[in-house]
């Protein structure tokens, strides 16, 4: 057993504030205790250092390291990547967070987070530690498959392995552009079982969930993934995530439902999006992290924020709650449009301000990846008034109407899984009728008009294509009712759909509508009819009487529900008749928002 030594180590305090701290690793063989050297440096005169990028994994398993000939406690997986990363013969310069920055000084991990991006962007490479190797030893098997994998996929791309680095948006290039000319995994010459089941216990690690790996990974061109004794280049692990979740139905045969190939694919892809910061968050509150408050300070080295940039400077002495108040206002300033308060899930207290910690992926995060052309307030910006004590937002906005009739539905419903099986499709006709009856109820005709239905059509749609950008109405009510064909029977499907729409429709591929939805679990939405008759859908559960709200410098109205004088939000909607403004000269009033 190795000794350690009974005497905790202290940090010294750091000389300024764009200090930091890096550390020598002691040269070391199996058995022998971690030890290294602390010292700090300053930006003038760097040493040649690399940056350990990893999972702290269980905070309670900790294990001993020897710090300047005293002990200090690391996490397990810490202390087993520093016995990876350390030579026999000779010292290695490395920085690791939970070392080098003086994690009981709230302080010092404010001013050290805030030139973290800076600190892996100046070493000379990321040193990615995944974790062990398995008993079985799957490491290699999992690695050797990324590279016959990737190997693969570049030539039929024709992307060199060496550019794959500034390929933009790769995950959306693997998911769209290229997926006609891409077979389906298991069908490609190579696929084995064996492949499958590593590559399901590599994707696994939770490393690929960490909010705090979305800045390291990103800051750095020279970025090397290490996992047991095996090694690979970064660029290939995401390329190879991207490619197994192109398909649902291989993703769910061959048991990658529960691996992370989503956030391996997307950490280098879709959200590095400066400008777009609040894309950012809403991506990276799929990750994790142990402090909530770091899904928005780990990632804020990241951001472009011009006016409220000082409102998320990383401070540790805030609480979570007013982290998040200040990112709403941090967004209003910078974006002057209420765009943040489409994030809000309808659970929040105060329901205006984002849990920027709770998954948000039901949201579907095409909707927000792209500009959008919805203007229901017209070309206006907003006017709002915070008020810290009471947490009230207050906004100037369009009342609209109440909701008169609701229905529920899933936007799994438009998942491919639901079309191409029989208990599928059973599910659907269901749904469908119920959704339809409703139709019926609100006194709409019956068969529906085209204009009916083009406005159901593009609300379930919420106006987008299946390459989530905005769509014509006519051929959204070509696939909307060519989709009602393989939900509906016969008699149904003939009683409300006219049979001049219905043969319009004809050619229209029915499986397009409502894409894209990927493999993820959805909460319930609403469809719903207003007192007067406009036809909408909302990303949460809404009730007879909830109120449709314009606010100015909106993407998309909001659903509302009365409290007294105040209201609540249940979330954002899409209303057809509104989003172009048409009624944007009704009279503005300032609700309070609680």
């Amino acid at each position: 057993m190795a000794e350690y030594p009974a005497e905790p180590y202290q940090h010294e305090v750091l000389p300024t504030k764009t200090s930091f701290r890096v550390l020598e690793l002691l040269p070391g063989v199996e058995g022998e205790p971690i030890s290294c050297l602390l010292r700090s440096v300053n930006w003038a005169d760097l040493p040649i250092y690399e940056a350990i990028s990893y999972a702290w994994g269980n905070p309670k398993a900790r294990a001993p390291i020897i710090v300047d000939g005293k002990s200090l406690e690391v996490t397990a997986n810490l202390q087993a990547g520093l016995k990876h990363f350390r030579y026999q013969d000779r010292s290695r310069v490395l920085w690791a967070d939970a070392i080098c920055i003086n994690q009981t000084d709230i302080h010092e991990r404010g001013y050290q987070v805030t030139q973290m991006r800076k600190i892996y962007q100046k070493a000379k490479a990321v040193l990615i530690w995944v974790g062990p190797d398995s008993d079985d030893h799957q490491a290699k098997v999992a690695i050797d498959s990324i590279i016959t994998i990737s190997n693969f996929l570049c030539e039929k791309l024709g992307i060199p392995v060496s550019d794959l680095y500034s390929v933009e948006n790769l995950y959306q290039k693997i998911m769209a552009t290229t997926r006609d000319v891409l077979p389906v995994p298991n069908e490609c010459d190579f696929s084995t079982d064996a492949m499958w089941k590593s590559l399901v216990w590599f994707y696994k690690h939770p490393y690929f969930t960490r909010v705090w790996a979305i800045q390291e990974v990103n800051a750095n061109k020279e970025r090397l993934l290490h996992c047991g004794l095996e090694k690979v280049l970064w660029d290939r692990v995401s390329l190879v995530a991207c490619y197994i979740t192109m398909e649902t139905a291989f993703s769910k045969a061959f048991g990658f439902t529960n691996a992370y190939c989503w956030w391996a694919a997307t950490v280098t892809t879709d959200l590095v999006q400066p400008k777009n910061w609040l894309l950012m968050l809403y991506l990276a509150s799929n990750f994790s992290s142990l402090d909530p408050r770091d899904v928005i300070y780990g990632l804020r080295g990241m951001m472009d924020l011009g006016k409220g940039a000082e409102l998320l400077e990383p401070d540790y002495s805030k609480s979570t709650a007013e982290v998040y108040r200040d990112s709403v206002e941090a967004a209003l300033v910078n974006f002057i449009k209420t765009d943040v308060l489409l994030y809000v899930q309808g659970t929040e207290n105060p329901s205006w301000v984002p849990r920027w910690d709770i998954p948000m992926l039901f949201r579907n995060p095409f909707r927000f990846g792209k500009p959008l052309p919805w203007r229901p307030a017209g070309e206006t910006s907003p006017i709002w008034e915070i008020d810290k004590k009471l947490s009230i937002l207050s906004l100037s906005g369009v009342v609209i109407g109440s909701i008169k009739y609701v229905e529920s539905y899933n936007e799994a419903l438009f998942g491919t899984t639901m079309t191409e099986s029989e208990e599928g499709r059973k599910s659907l006709k269901e749904v469908w009728q119920r959704i339809l009856k409703t139709m019926r109820n609100s006194q709409l005709h019956v068969p529906f008009t085209a204009g009916e239905l083009t406005a159901a059509a593009t609300s379930f749609s919420f106006g987008l294509n299946e390459k989530s950008e905005p769509a014509n109405e006519h051929l959204l009510l070509q696939r909307f009712v060519a989709y009602l064909k393989i939900a509906l029977d016969e008699e149904t499907f003939n009683t409300y759909i006219p049979v001049d729409v219905s043969q319009d429709s004809q050619n229209a591929d029915g499986r397009l509508f409502g894409k894209p939805v990927w493999d993820f679990k959805y909460p319930e939405s609403s469809f719903f009819i207003t007192e007067d008759k406009l036809i909408g859908c909302a990303i949460s559960s809404t009730s007879p009487g909830d109120v449709v709200y314009i606010p100015r410098g909106s993407t998309y109205p909001l659903v509302l529900r009365s409290d007294g004088e105040e209201f609540h939000i249940r979330g954002f909607t899409y209303v057809h008749g509104l989003m172009h403004a048409e009624k944007k000269d009704l009279e503005v009033q300032v609700l309070k928002i609680r």
